[in-house]
């Protein structure tokens, strides 16, 4: 059904238009009516109808004042003029303003519906026109995007194809993610996703979402039954001005496919280049990096810079880790993402290497350090319990003391009494 408004001041005719055209009839639905120029601005604004019919003299704002009004902000809603016999004046003020129709108030109905059914027809085949344009647009730049990530002929081609296709890049840095959805065979079973094309298109509406006002507006590459985003990026650490990291935003990513369409996605990032000559060698790193997965033994995020680590550089990095966590065990946000932020490795690969070289994950060392902590400044301080979980980053007093009752079998007062009660007992047997 296309949206139309009806602004006109004389209620009797705004109101018997609504209640006596029969506009379901030709797909038209009346969503408001406006008794002025400024109501129906107003209107305007908020429901973005497909149609305008309008009076032309009216208080306030005027109907030739609001429809230059709606042609300057709103191009595709068409704009019909509503008349009376006196107005023809008008008429050529309406025909500058492009207005689809020019209506007598006091034609009958059916000569009305007409009219408005006949515009209502041509913004159908022109919108029917936008979209198989919009739709060849967005093939030939997914084919110049896939070229791109191949092997770039030349810059001087990547240049002029750009300038062809009304590509900007804002750059003056790049960095390429695969996100490669696993096991795509199951998708053809009954009852799943139609098809791989409907998962990757499911797959990029849910990056486009996650992207929005985090990090500049990447290009999405359907290829090779992969999504890839080439993003944009004002500097090397590929950090948003509102402090949201490349790691954090890919996780965020990766957690939402996961648990909205079940099924597990491995992301890789490839190195970051300067200008979009070096798009394709970034490409194949972050291909490369995807594949860690098969090392890792799971799905993940995992940048290209992880897969040159040494066991040195891996000890290393755990010491780093560990460090950071020490320094930060009272800070109730220390999270798996800031950890990896704060040594630039993804969340999943700091994972992997705790388990690997602890033999624990990651928020059982930081539950670890924090109870440790909690029972010592139970043994050497008055702080009542609620004091101490804060101070070990636990904002919620009973969490804090369940986790402590479950690591050392007793609740923190009955500890701090036994670790009392033991130190009595020492001095006593001086």
């Amino acid at each position: 059904m296309l949206k139309m408004l009806i602004v006109d001041d004389d209620k009797w005719i705004r109101e018997g238009l609504r209640a006596n055209v029969k506009w379901s009839r030709e797909g038209i639905e009346v969503v408001a009516t406006a008794a002025n120029g400024e109501e129906g601005w107003e209107l305007v604004q908020k429901l973005r109808p497909d149609i305008l019919l309008t009076d032309i003299q009216m208080p306030l704002l005027d109907g030739l004042q609001l429809a230059e009004k709606v042609n300057e902000r709103y191009v595709l809603t068409k704009i019909i003029f509503l008349t009376g016999y006196d107005d023809f004046s008008y008429a050529k003020k309406a025909l500058d303003l492009q207005a689809s129709g020019y209506i007598l108030k006091y034609e009958d109905n059916e000569a009305i519906l007409q009219s408005v059914a006949e515009t209502g027809n041509n913004l159908r085949r022109e919108k029917r026109e936008l979209e198989k344009a919009r739709k060849s647009q967005s093939l030939i730049e997914n084919k110049f995007f896939a070229d791109l990530l191949s092997g770039v002929p030349s810059v001087d081609w990547a240049r002029r194809e750009m300038e062809l296709l009304g590509i900007r890049p804002e750059g003056p840095y790049f960095r390429v993610a695969v996100i490669q959805p696993e096991d795509l065979q199951r998708f053809s079973r009954p009852g799943m996703l139609e098809n791989t094309e409907l998962l990757l298109f499911s797959i990029q509406n849910i990056c486009a979402e996650q992207f929005t006002n985090r990090l500049p507006k990447p290009f999405f590459v359907p290829y090779n039954h992969r999504i890839n985003i080439i993003l944009n990026l004002a500097d090397t650490d590929g950090t948003s001005p509102s402090g949201c990291s490349l790691a954090t935003l890919l996780e965020d990513i990766r957690y939402t496919i996961e648990s909205c369409l079940k099924i597990p996605v491995s992301i890789g990032v490839g190195t970051v280049c300067e200008g979009f000559g070096q798009i394709p060698y970034s490409y194949n790193k972050a291909l490369a990096a995807a594949h860690m997965k098969d090392v890792a033994g799971r799905s993940g995020l995992f940048f290209c810079d992880e897969m040159s680590h040494s066991q040195h550089s891996h000890h290393t990095l755990l010491k780093q880790m560990e460090s950071y966590i020490h320094k930060n065990y009272a800070d109730e946000n220390l999270s798996l993402a800031a950890i990896a932020g704060e040594i630039h490795i993804s969340p999943s690969y700091v994972s992997t290497l705790f388990k690997k070289y602890r033999e624990i994950n990651v928020i059982e060392y930081v539950i670890r350090i924090r109870m440790e902590k909690a029972a010592e400044l139970l043994k050497q301080t008055d702080y009542k319990s609620y004091e101490i979980s804060e101070k070990v980053g636990y904002g919620n007093p009973q969490y804090f003391s369940v986790l402590f009752k479950k690591h050392y079998g007793m609740s923190p007062s009955d500890y701090r009494k036994s670790q009392r009660d033991e130190l009595s007992k020492k001095t006593n047997n001086l």
